[in-house]
């Protein structure tokens, strides 16, 4: 089970709306410790963002994987923001940025490619009293990501794949009380399918640090392969080295894998 793509977070140029058009490349922001620096992707400029809730987006077609019927996905709110917050202080050894949080919630493109995952105590959907009290949930586990144009790192890779967006996932976290039952597969292969039929990606990616052998071996059992290691990525860490993994997009993901 990984617990996360750990990375932190940049000033980006201007968002796009959906679908988006040529994705552009992004300036560095020295403050903070970086992506690689041929990284490219599509994002909206911090002064740019607003601080409003947004709408639960409507419902899209999920994986055939299979999750425990009391588990249910959505998009985040402003509400979620500080059990989300929480979750990744509790998880996750480098802490994000205020504007990682406010543009989950404030982009268009962002939210549509971040998911929470909610445990309820039976599964939701009945009319009781008893049932709309459990009908929120715990917030258990989340997934965030960002659009790139192109694949991480320089090898070989099919032209029609090259030529795509990649999905990178920025986060990927679950309680450990809540792991094994699949959550955090169900997370990623939701995302996945929703980010081909919208973005047309052809391959999803991420960084690792190399210190989290759970994690590498969660990625390399869904057939992630190692495609270069960069030293120094993780600065506030010993060690500080990433591994980064990808994966090219196939009809398993378009019918749900079952690992």
């Amino acid at each position: 089970m990984p617990q996360a793509s750990l990375m932190t977070w940049l000033s980006k140029p201007s968002t796009v709306s959906v679908p988006p058009p040529a994705l552009v490349r992004p300036q560095r922001h020295e403050a903070l410790p970086t992506p690689p620096s041929l990284t490219r992707e599509v994002a909206k400029r911090p002064e740019d963002r607003t601080d409003r809730d947004i709408v639960v987006l409507p419902p899209q077609k999920a994986p055939a994987r299979s999750c425990p019927p009391n588990v249910t996905l959505r998009a985040p709110t402003k509400a979620d923001l500080p059990a989300f917050k929480q979750m990744n202080s509790l998880l996750l050894p480098i802490p994000y940025p205020e504007s990682f949080y406010k543009e989950t919630i404030s982009d268009d493109l962002t939210r549509n490619i971040t998911l929470l995952a909610f445990w309820h105590d039976r599964p939701p959907g009945g009319t009781s009293p008893s049932d709309h009290a459990l009908e929120k949930g715990r917030l258990v586990g989340a997934i965030r990501c960002r659009l790139f144009a192109h694949p991480l790192s320089s090898s070989p890779l099919p032209p029609s794949t090259a030529e795509k967006p990649m999905l990178y996932l920025s986060t990927l976290v679950v309680l450990s009380p809540y792991r094994g039952h699949g959550i955090a597969a169900h997370l990623l292969d939701t995302l996945l399918l929703r980010a081909v039929e919208d973005y047309g990606i052809g391959s999803v990616g991420a960084h690792v640090w190399e210190a989290n052998t759970e994690g590498l071996d969660w990625y390399r059992k869904r057939d992630f392969r190692e495609v270069g290691r960069e030293k120094g990525y993780y600065r506030k860490l010993n060690p500080d080295g990433a591994v980064v993994v990808r994966r090219e997009v196939g009809v398993m993901d378009l019918a749900g894998r079952e690992k």
